[in-house]
């Protein structure tokens, strides 16, 4: 049976109390889909039926979740514009932001007696029609439980939109860090990868840096020769330069790309899950190829990934069946990727509050290792500008959430960036490590090429050592004890030429015998 930790139980108090009209903004990772299903079993008869509305990335995990915390309750999906609900009268009716608009008067016939918007930001807008389907389910409820880790991400006036989903009356608020409520949970810390960029991608970030520069310089002098004061010029500069920067971004990106599969490549040979989180469509599908090259098996989350795809990726990732997991901003909300310890920008995003939404898919409750944040930088660039400012953002946002104005929008970031163009901004102050341009490593042996795979005891279990195994693609067939650990079987010593054997050396502790075929035609 399923037991809530003491904080959640005090929430769920918290909500009975003020009749489930209630904003949770407690940090991602402390159990909001848990606390939500817990206070509808709590009180069936007041709160169903309810219609869910989150992200397309975890529709399918809260069914999964329903399963755990919610049994017996009837769920059903709401997958694509056209398919019609089913007469039959369900518990629990979940649909992506995305459908929102299409479907909310067709859920409305239901009589939902409760409505929780999963990471409500995607409402903040009050001219988009989800926002206004939003409003309209809510006026037609009398429960509603609005979600967000990250309730400021603009500032004030954006939670206040979110606040009059309620209506006129001021809806208590939930607020808890992670760090407060699960003091066991092991510490985070972030380090910056130092990057060299390949020649010719170098040269190519250097003319376009020179040419946003020229740009920025003219149009900077003629709108304050117009009177106009700098932050102002900066400011209405913003919105074109978040194109220009991004093309800048966009450049550095695909030259980390080499940088970020074989970083990857060598993390996974010693034995270490990682996530990789990047923004540009070119730059992931250049990090598939790479990591393809480098036979390192490996799931993809983008804007384009089914919601079931999306469901079975995780659950291929959190099983140790894959050893890679890649990111967009798809893929940076509601999902659990603690397989990990490691997860790697290869790309800054542009607000802080964004990149801890990414950060904390690897750091949640149930996390029971350190976790290392990851940034690839290339040193006397934008980088440098973007991450000076993002960093200083993060300090701000720490210390006044909920409490004050927070400019944490991409074209904030930007016009901050532009006002300080002139100096050059120093790098982050955070561990660093070189990577520089290294050899990339030979792929991996195919299973069919090896005998055996030999691990050196002072480091690897059986368990630890089969799980590697099989998440790289290896079906061991028996485990032999040796002089210094244990070697798995992978082919029968008969499907290979004898004498033909040679050594591949995968790293420190784990080392390959391959050899010829036996040709069986």
């Amino acid at each position: 049976m399923n037991i809530l930790r003491p904080f959640q139980q005090e929430d769920l108090d918290t909500l009975t109390a003020n009749g489930y009209r209630a904003l949770i903004a407690n940090a991602p990772g402390t159990g909001k889909t848990i606390l939500c299903l817990s206070a509808i079993m709590r009180n069936p008869d007041k709160l169903l039926p309810a219609i869910i509305i989150c992200p397309a990335s975890v529709v399918r995990n809260w069914r999964k979740e329903a399963r755990d915390w919610a049994p017996g309750m009837r769920v059903h999906l709401v997958e694509d514009t056209t398919s019609p609900l089913p007469k039959r009268q369900y518990d629990i009716y979940v649909l992506s932001w995305a459908l929102l608009a299409t479907r909310w008067q067709e859920l409305a016939l239901k009589h939902p007696q409760l409505i929780i918007g999963d990471e409500i930001h995607f409402a903040k807008n009050e001219d988009a029609l989800r926002t206004q389907a939003m409003s309209s389910l809510c006026a037609r409820s009398p429960h509603l439980l609005l979600l967000s880790g990250t309730p400021i991400i603009n500032d004030t006036d954006e939670l206040d939109s979110i606040n009059g989903l309620f209506g006129a009356k001021r809806p208590v608020m939930i607020r808890r860090l992670l760090e407060d409520v699960a003091k066991d949970i092991p510490e985070k810390t972030r380090a910056r990868v130092s990057v060299e960029l390949p020649s010719r991608v170098a040269a190519r970030y250097t003319s376009a840096a020179e040419d946003f520069a020229a740009w920025l310089e003219k149009e900077m002098a003629q709108r304050m020769s117009r009177g106009e004061a700098e932050d102002a010029a900066a400011r209405a500069l913003a919105a074109e330069a978040l194109v220009k920067i991004g093309y800048l971004r966009r450049i550095l990106a695909i030259g980390k790309v080499y940088a970020a599969a074989d970083f990857t490549a060598r993390l996974v040979r010693a034995g270490e899950p990682v996530v990789l989180f990047a923004e540009h469509q070119a730059v992931i599908r250049r990090l598939e190829k790479c990591l393809r090259k480098q036979r390192i098996p490996f799931v993809t989350i983008d804007g384009s990934t089914s919601s079931k795809a999306r469901h079975q990726a995780v659950i291929d990732f959190q099983r140790n069946k894959i050893p890679v997991f890649i990111g967009s901003k798809a893929a940076k909300e509601g999902l659990t990727l603690t397989a990990a310890r490691h997860l790697i920008f290869v790309e800054r995003y542009w607000t802080a509050a964004e990149e801890e939404q990414g950060e904390d898919r690897i750091r949640r409750i149930g996390q029971k290792h350190p976790t290392k944040i990851w940034f690839l930088h290339v040193p006397q660039t934008v980088d440098d500008r973007i991450s000076a400012i993002i960093d200083r953002k993060r300090r701000i946002v720490r210390q006044a959430i909920g409490a004050a104005v927070v400019a944490e929008t991409p074209e904030a970031t930007v016009a901050a960036l532009l006002a300080e163009w002139s100096s050059h901004a120093g790098a982050p102050l955070m561990e660093t490590t070189e990577l520089g341009l290294t050899e990339p490593l030979p792929p991996l042996p195919k299973a069919r090429e090896v005998y055996v795979i030999r691990f050196r005891e002072k480091r690897w279990t059986p368990e630890g050592a089969l799980k590697w195994c099989k998440m790289l693609g290896f079906r061991p067939q028996r485990s032999t004890p040796t002089k210094t650990g244990f070697e798995f079987t992978i082919q029968p010593a008969d499907q290979f030429v004898p004498g033909t054997f040679k050594l591949f050396r995968v790293a420190q502790d784990i080392a390959m015998y391959m050899g010829d075929r036996v040709d069986t035609r």
